[in-house]
């Protein structure tokens, strides 16, 4: 992806650098890459008009911030490729049930644009399933770079058309508008992931009723600790086979977190109920950090114990404001949209997390304080089965002229590091 710029960052006690990680590095086995091009993936299922079958769209979703753009005549360009496979079952040596590769091209006038998180491109495919448990395998392939990334997700597609009131797959959306003709045009949020709580949230639904008739639809929000934040209720004439409609909800000022959309629809005396998580997360900030508690802990690599405990003990609004408050005094580039330092770091930890997990998060260990601090090594020399010593790993940094030694004590892949982290 795009090259970063060597970043410094003052530490309270000590200072070093965070180095720059870029489409450059060496491959290793076992230590991927930062900086391949990240994308959401998400299914919902519909009714079909086959029947026996069900309709399922599974959307695909990236910022321009994780394309490679060009100069091309129209401006800046970039093209990146999807293979898609469903298979039957949830085991990925499953056969396979239907196959889709297409290509998007992206283009943009302003430079500026390019590095843009707030900007995204969303591309979908639609295929007819029978009833059953599935896993999609997805591949980006960004064309310029020829990097690329695979997201899995295991689905499972119900049956409708059975007779009875029955409510489809809710798809949260940036965006509805229904045009003259009677058709929704969506622009779906694919990884239901909210910035600016401040703005409505659109809820599009189907329900298939058994007959014409009058729905009472009754949509809620409701908060990880089970109190409904909002609730509105909505009467409709039922369309056969489907009735087509959206809800938009006022969230006010939603605090971080995860919360529940729920949707009930009584009609003819039978009841249909859905349901679908979101999540509201601080704009700015990476979209791999899901918690505000846990970001603010993760930053005891870089900040003193004193103002991490601060940011935990402020109230909720306040520790928002703590927490971006520091990352913007962090800023190498401050009149840019993006945090170069903190989608860094951020980055470190959840590969850390990928990397080095087991009985805790991969950033809490000894091999994970490293990635994090040090980023990736230059080279890593593995020593899994020596007859006369404990399984152990040495990390080489050549520029810093620093190397790391990691011993599996117990035998369980719990490297510890045995030597000095800052000599």
């Amino acid at each position: 992806m795009k090259r970063l710029f060597t970043l410094a960052l003052l530490l309270t006690s000590c200072a070093f650098l965070l180095p720059a990680v870029s489409s450059a590095q060496p491959d290793m086995p076992g230590y991927a890459r930062i900086g391949l091009p990240e994308f959401s993936l998400n299914s919902v299922s519909l009714l079909s008009p086959k029947p026996g079958m069900t309709r399922v769209l599974t959307y695909v979703e990236i910022s321009y911030a994780d394309l490679q753009f060009v100069r091309s005549m129209r401006g800046y360009e970039a093209n990146y490729e999807v293979d898609l496979s469903v298979l039957t079952g949830e085991d990925e040596n499953s056969p396979r049930y239907a196959n889709r590769v297409w290509r998007s091209t992206v283009v943009v006038s302003d430079f500026e644009e390019t590095s843009s998180r707030e900007r995204h491109d969303i591309s979908e495919t639609d295929i007819e399933m029978p009833p059953s448990t599935y896993m999609i395998v997805a591949t980006l392939t960004d064309l310029e770079t020829k990097e690329k990334t695979t997201v899995k997700q295991t689905i499972r597609v119900p049956a409708y058309g059975r007779g009875g009131l029955e409510l489809g797959d809710l798809v949260l959306a940036k965006q509805v508008r229904v045009t003259q003709d009677g058709t929704y045009e969506i622009v779906p949020n694919v990884d239901r992931t909210i910035f600016d709580s401040r703005k409505p949230i659109f809820v599009y639904y189907e329900v298939y009723p058994p007959q014409a008739d009058s729905l009472m639809i009754f949509t809620r929000v409701v908060n990880s600790k089970g109190a409904i934040v909002t609730s509105v209720t909505q009467e409709r004439v039922a369309t056969l086979p489907i009735t087509r409609h959206f809800q938009k909800i006022e969230v006010g000022n939603l605090p971080v977190g995860r919360y529940v959309i729920e949707m009930q629809v009584k009609g003819d005396g039978q009841t249909a109920l859905k349901a679908m998580n979101f999540r509201v997360h601080l704009s700015g900030v990476p979209g791999s950090v899901r918690d505000l508690d846990t970001a603010i802990r993760q930053l005891r690599y870089i900040a003193n114990t004193k103002a991490v405990k601060r940011m935990l003990r402020a109230e909720e609004a306040d520790r928002e404001t703590l927490f971006l408050d520091y990352w913007k005094e962090k800023d190498p580039s401050p009149d840019t949209q993006t945090n170069e330092l903190m989608q860094e770091y951020y980055g470190r930890i959840e590969r850390s997390n990928l990397l080095f997990g087991g009985f805790r998060e991969g950033w809490e260990t000894d091999r994970g304080e490293v990635y994090v601090r040090f980023g990736p090594p230059d080279e890593v020399e593995r020593h899994p089965f020596e007859v006369n010593s404990k399984p152990y790993e040495i990390w080489y940094y050549y520029n810093e002229q620093r190397r790391f030694v990691f011993v599996d004590e117990m035998g369980y892949g719990e490297y510890r590091l045995v030597t000095n982290l800052w000599r």
